[in-house]
């Protein structure tokens, strides 16, 4: 069943040979969950591959995802919060981080490879992997897949809320400050939205079985 987020992180790492963590977003906290030590929304993706957790949003010690996950009152964080201090010369570090992709709802909860569906399945890859990914995509779809690596906030905005207000997949880089919380030099955060990783999904499924590989 593709609504099953532990099937679907197994057909995703089939088809591309790296680990998915499944992320949902909750309006309420879900019985029968602990909330989890709160930890930046990057650093708690990459802890999910080994362990399940659920983070109240607003507790996120992160102003940069809260201000992606339309936390109520968050500010524009400045852009030094993301940018390496030897390139302040080069940009204005008190100017807001404006026009960061940002959830269209405000969520309470968020967790991290929680039983049952998902809204957003994401993915820590080297380039070889995100290139293969992006060739497939645009296989599957008939469309080159755009893979523009902008802006700043980058795994919890230009990664998972761009993924899922803009519904097609989302690359990214990660802003300075996500690389080393997470641990995460030189891989590239591939975020797809719940509907594109089925699409995926049941292509790679209807494919004869000697063809995947």
């Amino acid at each position: 069943m593709l609504n099953d987020s532990v099937r679907m992180r197994d057909i995703l790492t089939e088809l591309s040979g790296t680990h998915w963590v499944a992320v949902k977003f909750y309006a309420s906290k879900p019985r029968g969950v602990k909330l989890s030590v709160p930890a930046p929304f990057c650093a708690a993706a990459a802890e999910a591959l080994t362990e399940a957790s659920l983070m109240k949003v607003s507790s996120i010690p992160c102003g940069g995802a809260r201000y992606a996950f339309s936390v109520p009152g968050a500010k524009a964080p400045v852009m030094r919060d993301f940018v390496p201090a030897r390139l302040n010369k080069l940009i204005e570090p008190l100017s807001a981080a404006m026009r960061a992709p940002r959830l269209p709802f405000s969520p309470a909860y968020v967790g991290f490879n929680q039983l049952g569906g998902a809204d957003l399945y994401l993915s820590f890859m080297l380039n070889e992997s995100a290139n293969e990914l992006a060739q497939a995509w645009g296989q599957l779809t008939g469309k080159r897949l755009d893979c523009r690596f902008t802006g700043v906030m980058s795994f919890c905005s230009e990664g998972a809320a761009a993924a899922i207000d803009r519904k097609r997949p989302a690359f990214s880089l990660g802003c300075s400050r996500s690389i080393k919380a997470a641990g995460l030099q030189g891989q590239v955060c591939v975020c797809l939205h719940e509907r594109n990783a089925a699409r995926l999904a049941r292509a790679w499924l209807a494919a004869p079985a000697g063809s995947r590989v």
